[in-house]
Formats: structure tokens, C-alpha cells, sequence
């Protein structure tokens, strides 16, 4: 689904499927973002795996040959058309460069070319998020609700979502 390779002119970004050899630079990336603990590395780490199993798809971004950026979606069970982002993640040396609104992009043309028409992802009320929270608003989501102390005391889930346009790019 969605092209092998697509090059966007822009600092030398590329879209691609991540492949298994990126799995190492996706763990330096999670692991430098400095936002997961070592728990929440495993688990991205463990849901990369199962991307390569065939259960989710991984679309990744290199910046001058190097991988920059991944995401982890999938389609939302028992839905007829949305899909979840479980995981983006944007090396902290190219975060407010536009990578991530690139990869973004490719994710919404992945989601359309399946049918998908809405995106769903969550993320973390912590103050520490708050800038992932303005990119995901910058960008068209729109914030559905928090869940109180969910990851644990003081620490919400922000669900997010968006209505997919039919055919934009």
C-alpha cells in the first residue's frame, strides 16, 4: 500500500516502509526524545516487531539518508474506516524542521488509500507533551477527551482525532 519510496525534494526527505534494519535507529530515536521511559521504549519496540510481522504498518522518513521519524498504525478493530496511530516518534535533531508534518502526511495518504477516513491516536497530559499536543493540533486533530490518572497520578490520556478529507494529500 502507498509507494516503496517517496522522495519529497525538502532537505533530502524520504517516505518509506520502515525495514528491519532500521530497528536499531528507531531505538536511538525513542530513546533520545527523552520523553519514554525504558518500558515504553520496549513496548514501541515490541509493536516495530509485530509491524514486521504484519500486524501494524510502519511508515518511516530519512533526512539525507539517515532514519529520522517512524509511526506504527493500524487499522481500529471492529471499526469500518478509522485507524490508530499507536506510535510516532521524530529524532529530536530534526524535531521543527517539518519532518514530522512530512511523515504525518504520509500517514493520512496511507490511511486514505486503505479507505480509512478518521485517525486516532493518544498521548499524555503531562506538561512535558504539551508540544506534541500543539503539533497534533496544528495539524487538524482535535482534542475528544482526557481520562484522569491514567498512566499513573498526575498523568492523563489525551485522545485525539481527525476526519480524514476525501482525496487531499
Amino acid at each position: 500500500m502507498g509507494a516503496i519510496y517517496q522522495a519529497t525534494g525538502r532537505m533530502g526527505m524520504t517516505v518509506r516502509p520502515l525495514a528491519p534494519d532500521d530497528r536499531a535507529a528507531v531505538r536511538d530515536a525513542l530513546i533520545e526524545c527523552g520523553a519514554f521511559s525504558a518500558e515504553e521504549v520496549q513496548v514501541a519496540l515490541d509493536m516495530v516487531d509485530s509491524g514486521f510481522q504484519g500486524e501494524y504498518l510502519l511508515p518511516a522518513i530519512e533526512v539525507e539518508g539517515k532514519l529520522r521519524g517512524y509511526a506504527c498504525i493500524g487499522r481500529a478493530p471492529l471499526t469500518l474506516s478509522s485507524w490508530y496511530i499507536y506510535w510516532i516518534c521524530v529524532h529530536p535533531s530534526v524535531q521543527g524542521t517539518g519532518v514530522g508534518q512530512r511523515l504525518q502526511s504520509y500517514i493520512e495518504q496511507l490511511i486514505r488509500e486503505a479507505e480509512g477516513t478518521r485517525v486516532v491516536l493518544e498521548t499524555s497530559g503531562r506538561a512535558d507533551y504539551e508540544r506534541a499536543r500543539r503539533f497534533y493540533q496544528r495539524l487538524g486533530f482535535t482534542e475528544a477527551g482526557r481520562i484522569p490518572d491514567f498512566y499513573k497520578p498526575g498523568d492523563d490520556c489525551v485522545l485525539f482525532f481527525k476526519v480524514l478529507e476525501p482525496g487531499a494529500r
